[in-house]
């Protein structure tokens, strides 16, 4: 053997364990994000925050509530009622922004708002002015707490938003005339959120790939029976008349027209919530990549400003038995339900080695950002009910992704054990 040779082979073999293995370096610039159940009140978060930021996240979402008398008596209102017509004002979130600037964040950097597009109670060509007023002090509140920005729920937990055939006008107004007042919107609501955070990043957990992924049987839709339906994974533009998400898409170029240089848009891709293997992340890829092009008004600016994140929920399926109406029992760190178990893992759709093979995955083939979404499980405080093995499957991923160096201890990182 040539001995010089062998000396190169040697040196490239141990750049790519260095560069591939648990061994990688630390902050490669990916980020672990988490939202969840257990998202405190944010007027006690610069008590809390010590204990939470030894949970294995880089950044939290937090939810919104108004200091106000509804406030008061409905959490979360901001996040929960900001679509809709009730306009908020800035002297009722000045108090939460001030909160948000008095935590005194140290290991997480990349911390996010939420903002739901709910009760959506609002017709698209009825006034917009409380909603965009809304997403303006959304931005503002932002920018005022020193966060990253606002993640977007676009998921319609209300009314079916963005189901062309639930409109108001669906009737007498075309498909054609609902997708230009959705992206007009889109662009209104783009420009409020940033507004006063002119590099503002939102994290849309639902974007152009609901309509890829979702189909009817071949041969048929509901509103046109015979040969016009369409099967999943199919991105002919025709099928959005007929989706529940197909004015999204609209949304979504409204989005990216409005957006400023320096704004940062993330596809969170909530769809890979429970991605699994590598091959499914890497399709995952090429369906934002490609697949979801026909969807798109102006491909070219639109891969200018989204970059791609990935979503993973922990506890999926947790009330399988929806006879016993587990779901109505609320977010109970106490309570046991039939799809998630403290103790007996085989109840829980993940077991602590696939969960950590699926971040690792996740943060491997992401762009910046993995969120992982919660319903039932706490991950801190006196109501922590996140079994330890799954609490190590988290740092494992990290180390593996290259989060965190290899070999460091939970004080090291800043994590609890």
């Amino acid at each position: 053997m040539d001995i010089g040779m062998g000396l190169k082979k040697a040196i490239v073999l141990v750049v790519a364990v260095l560069f591939t293995s648990e061994f990688a370096l630390a902050d490669n610039g990916k980020k672990l994000i988490y939202m969840g159940v257990d998202s405190p009140e944010i007027s006690t978060l610069p008590d809390k925050i010590s204990e939470m930021e030894k949970t294995p996240f880089d950044g939290w979402v937090f939810n919104v509530t108004s200091d106000s008398a509804r406030g008061r008596e409905r959490r979360q209102d901001f996040t929960w009622e900001g679509w809709s017509m009730r306009a908020f004002s800035r002297d009722e979130l000045r108090k939460c922004a001030a909160d948000l600037k008095a935590t005194k964040f140290k290991r997480f950097t990349d911390n996010f708002i939420r903002v739901n597009t709910a009760p959506a109670d609002v017709d698209w060509f009825d006034s917009f002015d409380t909603i965009v007023n809304n997403a303006r002090i959304a931005g503002w509140v932002a920018k005022e707490g020193g966060l990253k920005g606002v993640l977007f729920d676009t998921e319609d937990y209300g009314k079916p938003l963005f189901d062309y055939h639930h409109q108001r006008d669906a009737k007498t107004k075309s498909f054609e005339e609902y997708a230009v007042q959705v992206r007009k919107r889109g662009a209104e609501i783009g420009r409020a959120m940033q507004a006063d955070y002119p590099d503002i990043t939102i994290l849309m957990s639902i974007g152009h790939w609901a309509n890829y992924k979702y189909g009817y049987p071949e041969g048929y839709n509901p509103v046109n029976p015979g040969p016009n339906g369409w099967g999943m994974w199919t991105n002919d533009p025709k099928k959005l008349e007929f989706f529940s998400y197909g004015l999204l898409s609209a949304f979504v170029d409204g989005m990216v027209e409005a957006a400023g240089p320096q704004v940062k848009l993330v596809d969170g891709s909530e769809f890979t919530y429970m991605h699994l293997r590598e091959r499914e992340f890497i399709k995952a890829r090429h369906i934002f990549k490609e697949n979801v092009k026909p969807f798109i008004k102006d491909p070219e600016r639109y891969y200018a400003k989204f970059t791609q994140g990935f979503g993973i929920w922990i506890d999926p399926y947790w009330s399988r038995d929806l006879d016993n109406k587990l779901e109505d029992i609320g977010a109970d760190p106490t309570a046991t339900f039939i799809g998630w178990s403290k103790t007996d893992f085989s109840q829980n759709y993940w077991q602590p080695d696939e969960i950590q093979m699926s971040l690792t995955n996740a943060l491997k083939y992401t762009d910046k950002y993995v969120w992982l979404y919660s319903e039932r499980t706490w991950f801190w405080g006196e109501d922590r009910n996140l079994p330890e093995p799954y609490m190590q499957a988290i740092r494992k991923a990290r180390v593996a992704a290259g989060l965190d160096a290899a070999g460091q201890s939970g004080a090291e990182t800043g994590l609890d054990k």
